[in-house]
């Protein structure tokens, strides 16, 4: 019987988790600052582009994340 390890991305888990938070408290940033009608489409925009762009800098650009 061959017993094979998983492999575990507790770095890219960290790094996504990191991503997360600052994201949430980017768009809320974002949303503070905005006149009321555009505050959720603000608030949003702003945390999915900031996740994408994070996510993309500390894995891709910095390789974080990857053994």
């Amino acid at each position: 019987m061959d017993i094979k390890m998983r492999r575990s991305n507790w770095k890219t888990k960290v790094v996504v988790v990191i991503a997360f938070i600052l994201s949430v408290v980017a768009g809320v940033v974002a949303a503070i600052f905005t006149p009321d009608i555009w505050k959720g489409l603000v608030g949003f925009g702003t945390f999915a582009v900031v996740l994408l762009v994070l996510v993309f800098i500390l894995v891709k650009v910095l390789h974080i994340g990857r053994d």
